[in-house]
């Protein structure tokens, strides 16, 4: 984790206070709030729409919040980075992985010199000899071999590859790791070994995540708590057990009722979605 991260242990790793996001006459987000602390997980769940993914971009710096604060490891990030030195402490302290690996690889790099790439970034007192192990030592934590870590994207399954992306945001040794519907893409059997392995990271690595999923089976084996977000807003929130063991909020549970169970009825989910439900 980043070195630079001095702080009391009561200090959340990540606080998000107020947050607002217009587009145009669009409100994204609406005075969105939340906290993580170090070593902890939060889901943030809705539908395609909520907001959950503009929250994660104002996180990482991608979007500028219209209104609020955010700090990470004790430090405001509110406003634009100011410099390169600022842009990689940021990046030291927060990374995140995509849905779609393919796209955020180059499909002409190698992984191992896409990983090692982040090294030479954020890790630069290393020496080369030092950054060959330590991308020897990431490609392994993440479950690839040697093979693969000389191949490039395109000869990887869509499941090495997310693996592949792990690696590269671990790279950089943040202390907060933001999962953007990491494993909505991969088959089911894959998606359950990459959420053993992330959960398995955080138990090794005691790093931070944030979730963003649709998908409440998911958010149910990664979190510890969650927030539910409808139309930009927090609807509920709460420990990830109550929430959807006991949902509160009628949207909450709408979303409960629609992961699929054994003798699902998809009539019934989309009644449940439909424009005249109460």
């Amino acid at each position: 984790m980043s070195e630079a991260y001095e702080t009391t242990e009561a200090e959340p790793a990540l606080a998000v206070t107020g947050l607002r996001k217009v587009f145009g006459e669009v409100v994204a987000v609406e005075d969105v709030s939340f906290t993580v602390r170090r070593g902890g997980s939060l889901g943030i769940v809705g539908e395609s729409g909520s907001g959950k993914t503009t929250v994660a971009n104002m996180i990482t710096g991608q979007e500028r919040p219209s209104a609020g604060t955010i700090r990470a490891c004790g430090r405001d990030r509110t406003a634009p980075a100011r410099g390169g030195a600022e842009r990689r402490r940021r990046g030291a302290e927060v990374q995140i992985v995509f849905q779609d690996p393919y796209s955020s690889l180059d499909p002409r790099q190698p992984v191992d010199r896409a990983i090692e790439e982040v090294l030479r970034l954020h890790q630069r007192e290393r020496t080369s000899s030092a950054r060959t192990a330590r991308v020897g030592e990431l490609i392994e934590m993440v479950g690839l071999d040697e093979r693969q870590g000389r191949a490039l994207p395109r000869a990887l399954s869509g499941g090495q590859r997310q693996r592949v992306a792990i690696a590269r945001a671990l790279a950089a040794e943040p202390d907060v790791l933001i999962l953007d519907e990491s494993v909505a893409a991969l088959d089911v059997s894959i998606q359950a070994q990459v959420l053993n392995l992330l959960s398995d990271l955080r138990e090794r690595l005691s790093i931070t995540y944030v979730l963003i999923s649709h998908d409440l089976a998911v958010v149910r084996q990664l979190t510890e708590t969650v927030v539910v977000m409808q139309h930009g807003a927090v609807v509920e929130r709460g420990t990830t057990t109550d929430v959807l063991d006991a949902p509160q909020h009628d949207y909450t549970r709408r979303l409960r009722a629609s992961v699929p169970t054994p003798g699902w009825d998809l009539t019934e989910v989309r009644r449940a979605f439909s424009p005249a439900t109460p």
